[in-house]
């Protein structure tokens, strides 16, 4: 905190310095109107410097970051404030003390454009290490997470298949499903990680088709559920491969947690301006609202307790993507997830 009040404050008596000067130089400003216009200028310059201090201190700029700030405002102001010192030194010189104000103000303004564009280079040098190492541990935690549940799977199946007591069996069993949905953990990652490195689509897609499409197979395996589909026919939208995925998981939650037996599914649209609001309805108890904050950024992810696992996560990336965004409602017997997607 210390190094960074101390960086801060460096541009902050710049700015004020050249407001002093700026003031103090008034009395000598005997050019007329355009001398008193280069006072204004100078004091100012100096306003703004003392306002973008102010703002770098609140900013989330790093300290070690705002040290480079302060270090260019300082190389600008010193180096021409040598410069123009040796020139007024020089025999026949004479430069008024507003046109030195408005100089070093200028210079300082340009430094600290100069050290804040500097400063996004390298955080942005700094963010690219980071995705190609997420990246990397991403390809090693997804290729370990596949080998150790298959493995888990085998063994699990084998033992279940061999015991004859039916509470062992019913223990080999859960390893087995529990292995099964570390499985899937997989798949969600791989297509957060497509998401994350992929550009917004520039297919189109019928959107009643595509949603049909994902609700065929959860008919097949639930003949006595509710899935009832209300999008405009001729509905189009930008579009691929992870919409489906992204629908599948939506509906995959409304029947996972809407009722055990006989779940309740609807999905609807409509268009809002440039987007398509799907909706997707079930009788579950609501997503936990822990989830639904870190969700929609009203709280830190830091702060997220539990979830229901990482589907919500993978449809908000997509939708996020494509340019669109997600919702969440919980109301009293359900819960609706919305998704707003680009109509083409």
């Amino acid at each position: 905190m210390i190094r960074r009040t101390l960086a801060v404050g460096s541009v902050a008596l710049t700015g004020v310095a050249l407001l002093v000067g700026a003031v103090s130089s008034a009395a000598g400003a005997d050019g007329g109107g355009i001398a008193l216009a280069l006072v204004a200028l100078g004091a100012v310059l100096g306003l703004a410097i003392v306002a973008g201090a102010g703002y770098l201190y609140r900013s989330d700029v790093a300290t070690v970051h705002t040290a480079r700030i302060a270090g260019w405002n300082l190389l600008g102001v010193a180096l021409l404030g040598v410069i123009l010192a040796l020139a007024r030194l020089a025999p026949g010189v004479s430069i008024p003390a507003y046109v030195v104000v408005d100089v070093l103000g200028v210079s300082s303004v340009a430094h600290l454009l100069i050290g804040y564009n500097d400063v996004r280079r390298i955080r942005a040098e700094e963010l690219a290490r980071q995705r190609r190492t997420l990246a990397v541990v991403n390809r090693l935690t997804r290729h370990n997470l596949r080998n150790r549940t298959q493995i888990l799977t085998g063994h699990a199946a084998a033992l279940a298949e061999e015991l004859d007591d039916d509470d062992q069996r019913a223990a080999a069993e859960t390893i087995r499903a529990t292995a099964s949905e570390l499985a899937d953990v997989d798949g969600e990652l791989a297509a957060i990680q497509t998401a994350l490195n992929g550009d917004r689509p520039a297919d189109t897609v019928d959107l009643a088709a595509l949603v049909e499409d994902v609700l065929a197979p959860y008919r097949d395996r639930h003949p006595d559920g509710e899935f009832a589909v209300e999008v405009p026919d001729g509905l189009a939208v930008r579009g691929d491969d992870q919409l489906v995925t992204a629908f599948d998981h939506l509906v995959e939650n409304a029947v996972e947690h809407g009722s055990d037996d006989d779940p309740y599914v609807r999905v609807s649209a409509e268009t809002d301006g440039d987007l398509a609001r799907v909706h997707v309805t079930d009788r579950g108890p609501g997503v936990p609202a822990e989830e639904v904050a870190v969700l929609t950024e009203q709280r830190e992810i830091s702060q997220l307790e539990h979830g229901s696992g990482l589907g919500l996560w993978v449809v908000k990336t997509v939708a996020e993507r494509y340019g669109g965004d997600l919702s969440v409602e919980n109301r009293e017997g359900g819960a609706t997830v919305s998704v707003g997607i680009p109509t083409a």
